[in-house]
């Protein structure tokens, strides 16, 4: 009997123990129950639009329109790019004589937008050099133009050696008689209108009538007329020589590009041979070529402007001095 209790227990068992498998693997394969929503393959799993069944109805909506961008949305985004400006080197320079025991190293740190050309006329070996020291500054302003008369820039200001100081600079026509001070105030735009300025407006001395080259006999202390009027005829190749030569010393101006090239460079070439190789003294030879400037620049043999117009002009102040 205990026997038989025994064996049906053991069968109850057995018998539950098959219907809890069954169960649990029921519970474990979903794939008996059908699917109401499919998951789509978008990365970041975003929920797919349902699936309908086959007992559900479609139902009747319209077709959801596609949004369309903004135009400016669509458009590519312009490029931005950092704008580098080109530097032109200065169109303008500064042309000057010196002998070897000066310092001229004022001229780059003081106007250091301009260019410097500096002839030394003593020395030969200098790095830049005139072939020998005659007619002062002449000789030294006149190779700058033939060396490079193709190749000019728009303004040119041909100057002494000396910074400053009465002493050396009495002649011009600042404060300070500084050629630092008259290069800064110099208003080029008026030296391209005019073509050739005088960088002193004072008019002694030089004005009104320096020189009479055909007076005979010459006043006295103008005995030097008759030696600028046969330098006439040999720098400028003609007898036509004027009566009065007048204009504010003392060889330092500007000129402009465009009035140069008035000339062809073989008249440039004809003064230099002449300042190189006249018989004249050395202070002869500057002297007449100071007071030939302005006219080989083609002012007038006469050229002296009112002071006041000639500071209001050169320098932007009428009163300047």
């Amino acid at each position: 009997m205990r026997l038989s209790y025994r064996v049906g227990s053991a069968a109850l068992l057995i018998l539950a123990f098959i219907l809890i498998k069954r169960h649990l693997d029921s519970l474990q394969d979903d794939s008996h129950v059908p699917s109401f929503w499919q998951f789509s393959n978008v990365v970041g799993g975003g929920a797919a639009k349902p699936v309908p069944t086959p007992d559900s109805k479609p139902e009747n909506k319209k077709p959801q329109e596609t949004p369309v961008p903004a135009v400016e949305e669509t458009l590519p985004i312009k490029q931005t790019y950092e704008i580098t400006p080109i530097i032109v080197p200065n169109d303008r320079v500064i042309v000057m004589a010196k002998l070897s025991k000066e310092d001229t190293s004022w001229v780059s740190t003081d106007l250091n937008e301009w260019r410097n050309f500096i002839y030394t006329v003593d020395d030969v070996n200098a790095a830049r050099h005139t072939p020998k020291n005659k007619g002062r500054e002449s000789l030294a302003y006149l190779q700058y133009i033939v060396d490079h008369y193709h190749d000019l820039p728009s303004t040119m200001v041909f100057l002494h050696s000396h910074k400053d100081g009465w002493e050396a600079g009495w002649h011009t026509d600042t404060l300070d008689y500084s050629n630092v001070e008259s290069v800064r105030s110099l208003q080029t735009e008026f030296v391209q209108q005019s073509g050739f300025v005088s960088l002193r407006c004072q008019l002694n001395p030089g004005c009104p009538d320096e020189i009479r080259p055909l007076e005979n006999p010459p006043r006295a202390g103008k005995e030097n007329s008759r030696a600028y009027a046969k330098a006439w005829e040999e720098l400028h190749n003609n007898t036509n020589i004027p009566e009065v030569v007048g204009a504010p010393c003392c060889s330092q101006f500007a000129v402009s590009k465009a009035q140069v090239w008035k000339r062809p460079l073989s008249d440039y070439q004809r003064y230099y041979h002449w300042v190189l190789t006249n018989k004249l003294p050395d202070e002869l030879t500057a002297w007449i070529m100071e007071y030939s400037w302005h006219i080989i620049f083609g002012k007038d043999p006469v050229f002296c402007p009112d002071i006041y117009q000639c500071y209001q002009d050169v320098y932007g102040n009428p009163y300047f001095w």
